[in-house]
């Protein structure tokens, strides 16, 4: 694939991230939801580094910095960061199978990968704000809130409709996602 076709990709599968966040179902028709439409949406991990870095400066404090130091801390919350993206689709795929929706596991973690950015430009976003301290604490703790809200109906929205499932099994699969990453977060920080 040329760099190109890559770009056209990428503002592709932000387009119809964009639209599923609007509840728009067509935007499914934005990704590419075979085995190495899969593989390429890895990508979105390595785009999306940058803002996992610029959220790990705003949330490690000066004093967790001079005790384990850069290297240490780059390190391990970059280890965290790739076992996530990769821990994530090995977790759901028998979870596919076992609601007979494995022929739809590449679309949804197709979908699910690019949907990553726009998710994580959002907390950048309300973390600048929160670090420029423009708004009073509870205001930004409020935003903070229903961010996070939004984004686990914006996943659930997109479990339900990209593997066709229940509500029920929507919620699973976004309840799976976020007690892994509230573990793999904790392991990493007892690390530094």
């Amino acid at each position: 694939m040329t760099a190109t076709a890559a770009g056209v990709e990428v503002r592709l599968a932000l387009r119809g991230a964009l639209r599923l966040a609007r509840g728009d179902r067509r935007g499914l028709a934005c990704f590419d939801p075979s085995l190495e439409g899969f593989w390429r949406s890895f990508r979105a991990a390595f785009i999306g580094y940058p803002f996992y870095m610029a959220l790990l400066l705003m949330r490690v404090s000066d004093a967790e910095w001079d005790r384990s130091g850069l290297f240490r801390i780059l390190a391990v919350e970059t280890i965290a960061y790739v076992i996530n993206w990769a821990a994530f689709p090995l977790i759901i795929l028998p979870f596919c199978r076992w609601l007979d929706r494995e022929r739809r596991f590449f679309g949804f973690m197709t979908v699910y990968n690019w949907c990553q950015l726009p998710e994580m430009a959002l907390f950048v976003l309300i973390g600048f704000e929160a670090e420029s301290g423009l708004l009073p604490p509870g205001t930004t703790q409020a935003i903070q809130i229903v961010a996070a809200a939004a984004v686990l109906i914006y996943e659930w929205y997109i479990a339900r409709v990209a593997l066709e499932t229940t509500a029920t099994a929507a919620t699973a699969i976004v309840l799976a996602n976020l007690v892994l990453g509230v573990a793999i977060s904790q392991i990493a920080d007892g690390l530094y």
